[in-house]
């Protein structure tokens, strides 16, 4: 039975009593932004504080320790003072530092005490300007720079009578210095050295702050200065550790190895993150100091990290170290082996293994094997990052070793084949037979050692009973394991049958044994009567391409005149190359001195006698050989007094003179074929070209004259010769910006007759502005044709902002501009500054764009009023030239 329900049971705020009443009016009026009162301010306050400012500052400390945990930072290079998110690392902090930037403009719009005119009032709620700081942050972390600092600027300017003044000034010089707009944060960072009243708090990153600053501006002296007060007042261990690490490098980088020993310990007994602890380990072992006692803990210590269970990623980096120590201690060998084990146990770190590989191309590089250097340079440009330091001089080393090379090969085999060419044919087949003896000898003992190998995997798995019976016995007593043994029989096989290729019915006697034999004796078999198709068949059986036969290694071998004349052509140039790249490139002047000599001693008259001369005299007086020094000096001055090589002996200085004035001649020459190339006078042109090869044949400007010399021949000899003349350009100048120039027009020429796309001609009527709107708008214009790629789009970007610009209520809709195109707006942005961060962010966004070909659609963005200029004439092109123009 339901209980009767009294009225007079029911609660009535009528009834309230008058006390109460005071008290909701009391609440009510406190929550006004417009009152400046102590009720008003302690409520605004104490709720920004606890409601707001908390719980934003505690999601930004979440992200941001998510992102410490996540970064991986380059120790190849000075470490940053302070660690940013790139493009990935910002997305996956996201969502912390998006709650972060919600709390605080909460706190913003609703707890701002102003006045009538809606104009703030400075501090009347503290955590006001806290919150802007708060927002600045994690915009920045966010990599939304311009709207950090938009901010922070708004904080300088309204807080610059409160202590948050330099936290402030501070971010600010962060966020420019991050942008690397040095000249921006100068007038931030002179005024924060300045300042006395800093508090302890703010002093230790304002002084890191400094030092960031003197990281960009190469002022590494003053970096370590305001690093060591940061130091001084940092009390977060895991900070002052990267502190110290970065002062170890900058004292390794002074050359101060006893201080940078010093830091790095620090690092140790500090107990930093994993990282920063085994780079501590590294670094410090490294250094090398030369201490006994050191350097022999150093090494226990990294050979403790070699443990199975631990660093397994990192071993490529504990090897490289200890392969160091071992270079400084004098111990190439051990040196080597270390170097080799690095690279070998490389899993994730290329770069690592590229300065593995490096090193061990500098210890063949100094002990003078260029050949071995050379593979090991090629080795690590393979694996070297693109942007690394120094890659360009490792290149320009690379490149040299490879001519050397090239020039040594070139004087082995055409030095071999000119005494070749020397033997008569019977000779010449005992040396092919030999080479093939050797070839069959090196592939036997190739298939031995394979099946060495396989005997040992199954020994491994049987017994040793079972073994010893599959190897029917001792293997130094088996014939196939005797290298000796099968030499012999190859020397009586080949005593007995001749050189026999490896084939089926190889003892059948109507096969012929070799075609060189039958090239060689086919003029006597002519005499004889004999058929010569016989000779002809067996060259098509005997390939020129099979290494067991005697034409193989003969084909090479110059029979005429004019071959021989080639090679020694080749010769002399290979020495003298050889030469100059020991002396220029290389400073091997023994070696040089060398090559030198063996060109002249093979070649007392070749067409470089005079020039090397003079680079003998100058390499040996580089070598302290007063002797050879004074020989070709003297044959110089006395036999050739009136060349330029005499002249730079007794005069330089007049030389130099004559340099001079046939330089000035030479430009004059220059700018008159320009003239005549401009003119259209190509007769000119050609004539000038030749008149300065003549006169100037090595001059600096010789690719342009080369370039000009090619248009002249196109006018007046017709396509076919321009052609020609343009691909001469690009071969004898490849290294020259001439070559790109002469590579385009070929191009150009190769695609004649097919029109390129006509430009859009533009309204020139339709007038764009950069005033200030109140709305902006970020728009994708793609081809009607992918009208379901722009649905997609659509999508991707809604999600996108739900999870990254939530807090902008953006809008994402599709209009039609005109019969071909569409449209996906996103808007509206109340500043520019806003609008061109979000601009940056989507446009960079590959995956949103994934589908759509390359060059299908444009990106840009545009105020109100020129989205509705551009709506109403309904034409893109005269706006996307006026953003690229002036906005982009």
């Amino acid at each position: 039975m339901n209980r009767p329900s009294n009225p007079s049971s029911r609660f009535s705020i009528t009834k309230l009593p008058v006390k109460y009443w005071w008290l909701i009016a009391l609440l009510w009026s406190a929550c006004s932004t417009e009152r400046n009162t102590f009720v008003t301010r302690t409520y605004h306050n104490l709720t920004c504080h606890y409601n707001g400012y908390f719980w934003g500052n505690l999601a930004f400390n979440e992200g941001y320790q998510k992102l410490i945990q996540n970064h991986q930072d380059d120790f190849s290079d000075l470490l940053p003072v302070f660690v940013y998110a790139q493009d990935k690392e910002a997305q996956s902090i996201y969502t912390e530092m998006d709650r972060a930037i919600k709390k605080a403009t909460a706190m913003i719009e609703n707890h701002t005490i102003t006045t009538k005119q809606k104009r703030e009032i400075p501090d009347a709620v503290k955590y006001i300007k806290y919150c802007y700081i708060l927002l600045a942050k994690a915009r920045l972390y966010k990599n939304e720079d311009l709207s950090a600092i938009e901010a922070l600027d708004y904080a300088t300017k309204e807080y610059r009578r409160t202590s948050i003044k330099y936290l402030a000034f501070m971010w600010e010089a962060r966020a420019y210095n991050k942008m690397a707009e040095v000249s921006e944060s100068q007038e931030l960072i002179d005024l924060l050295k300045s300042a006395k009243d800093i508090d302890k708090k703010t002093y230790a990153q304002v002084c890191a702050t400094i030092a960031d600053y003197c990281s960009l501006t190469g002022e590494y002296d003053e970096m370590q200065k305001w690093l060591l007060k940061a130091v001084a007042s940092e009390h977060k261990k895991k900070v002052k550790s990267r502190y110290y690490y970065i002062l170890g490098q900058l004292a390794a980088k002074a050359g101060d190895k006893q201080k940078a020993f010093k830091y790095y310990s620090t690092v140790l007994k500090m107990h930093p993150p994993y990282d920063l602890e085994f780079e501590a380990h590294i670094s410090r072992a490294l250094i090398y100091v030369g201490n006994p006692k050191e350097n022999a803990l150093i090494k226990k210590e990294l050979t403790k990290m070699l443990k199975p269970t631990i660093n397994i990623d990192n071993r490529d980096q504990i090897y490289y170290a200890l392969g160091q120590i071992a270079e400084k201690e004098r111990d190439t060998t051990q040196g080597v082996q270390y170097f080799n084990k690095s690279i070998r146990s490389s899993t994730t770190n290329t770069t690592q293994k590229a300065i593995s590989y490096l090193s061990l191309a500098n210890v063949y590089f100094i002990s003078t094997d260029y050949p071995r250097s050379k593979k090991y340079y090629d080795s690590t440009l393979r694996t070297l990052p693109k942007k690394f330091k120094g890659r360009d001089s490792i290149v320009d080393k690379r490149d040299n070793l490879n001519r050397l090379v090239q020039c040594l090969d070139m004087i082995a085999l055409d030095d071999s084949l000119l005494k070749l060419a020397n033997l008569s044919p019977a000779e010449l087949n005992r040396v092919a037979d030999t080479l093939i003896a050797r070839e069959r000898a090196a592939k036997l003992a190739k298939k031995l050692k394979e099946k060495e190998a396989e005997e040992a995997e199954k020994n491994e798995a049987n017994s040793p009973s079972n073994s010893n019976q599959a190897m029917g016995g001792s293997n130094s007593s088996w014939y196939f394991y005797n290298p000796g043994q099968i030499q012999l029989g190859l020397t009586e096989f080949l005593q007995k049958w001749g050189n026999r290729p490896l084939e089926d019915d190889w003892r059948r006697s109507k096969k012929v044994v070799s075609a060189q034999q039958n090239v060689a004796t086919s003029e006597s078999q002519t005499k004889n009567g004999t058929n010569p198709a016989d000779g002809k068949s067996a060259i098509k059986k005997d390939s020129l391409n099979d290494n067991q036969n005697r034409a193989y290694y003969l084909k090479n071998v110059p029979k005429t005149e004019a071959q021989k004349n080639a090679l020694n052509d080749s010769l002399v140039e290979a020495y003298y190359n050889a030469g100059a790249i020991y002396k220029e490139y290389l400073r091997n002047y023994p070696r040089a001195a060398g090559e030198f000599e063996g060109l002249l001693q093979h070649y007392p008259e070749n067409k470089y006698k005079l020039v090397t001369y003079y680079s003998l005299y100058r390499t040996y007086e580089k070598t302290g050989n007063t002797d050879r020094m004074n020989y070709y000096k003297n044959l110089l001055l006395t036999q050739y007094p009136n060349t330029e090589y005499a002249m730079l002996i007794s005069n330089p200085e007049k030389y130099r003179e004559n340099q001079k004035a046939s330089q000035a001649e030479m430009l004059n020459l220059y700018s008159s074929a320009l003239q005549n190339y401009q003119q259209g006078n190509f007769a000119n042109v050609l004539n000038d070209c030749r008149k300065a090869d003549t006169l100037y044949p090595k001059n600096p400007y010789a690719p342009k004259f080369a370039y000009l010399e090619a248009a002249g021949i196109g006018y007046s000899q017709g396509l076919d010769a321009y052609k020609n003349a343009l691909t001469k350009v690009m071969l004898l100048y490849p290294r020259d910006s001439v070559k790109l120039l002469a590579q385009a027009t070929l191009a150009l020429l190769n695609k004649k007759g097919v029109a390129p796309p006509p430009k859009p001609v533009l309204d020139t009527s339709i007038k764009y502005t950069l005033a200030k709107d109140s709305m902006y708008y970020f728009i994708v214009l793609a081809d009607i044709k992918d009208a379901s790629k722009v649905v997609k789009l659509r999508v991707d970007i809604s999600e996108m902002n739900d999870k990254t610009y939530s807090e902008d209520k953006l809008k994402v809709e599709s209009l039609m501009l005109d019969n071909d195109h569409q449209m996906v707006k996103v808007g509206s942005f109340t500043t520019p500054v806003r609008t061109k961060d979000y601009y940056g962010y989507a446009s960079g966004n590959a995956t949103l764009f994934k589908s759509f070909d390359p060059g299908s659609y444009q990106t840009f963005y545009i105020s109100d009023k020129n989205f509705r200029i551009m709506l109403q004439h309904g034409k893109s092109n005269e706006y996307l030239q006026f953003f690229n123009d002036k906005l982009k």
